[in-house]
C-alpha cells in the first residue's frame, strides 16, 4: 500500500531535517577539534573564533539545501512506490515532482 501525498511530504521533510541536524552536529564537532590547532597556527582571537566563524557558514550554506535534499527524498520515494509516470514526461502523477534523470537538478 502507497502512503498518501501528505506521508510522502512529512517523511521528505524529516528526512531533510535529519540531514541539517546531523550535518551541523558534525561541522561543529569538527570545529571544536579543529579549534586548538588553529589556536597555534593563527594564534589569539583569530585562531580561537575561525573555525566556528567557518562552521557557521558551512551550516547557512547547508541549510540553503534543505530543499534539495527534501526534493531527493521525495524522488527517492516516488521511483520506491512506483508512482506512474505521465506519458512522455519524466513527472509522477501523484506528486508532481519529477522522478526520471535526477542528475539534471542540483
Amino acid at each position: 500500500m502507497t502512503p498518501s501525498k501528505q506521508d510522502l511530504q512529512d517523511k521528505a521533510k524529516h528526512f531533510a531535517n535529519t540531514v541539517f541536524v546531523i550535518g551541523a552536529g558534525v561541522i561543529m564537532f569538527a570545529a571544536s577539534l579543529l579549534q586548538p590547532y588553529t589556536m597555534t597556527w593563527l594564534g589569539g582571537a583569530t585562531g580561537e573564533q575561525f573555525p566556528f566563524i567557518a562552521g557557521t557558514v558551512f551550516i547557512v550554506m547547508l541549510a540553503m539545501k534543505r530543499p534539495a535534499f527534501a526534493l531527493f527524498a521525495l524522488e527517492r520515494q516516488c521511483a520506491k512506490y512506483g508512482h506512474d509516470l505521465q506519458a512522455g514526461s519524466p513527472v509522477c502523477q501523484r506528486c508532481f515532482k519529477t522522478v526520471a534523470d535526477s542528475s539534471s537538478t542540483e
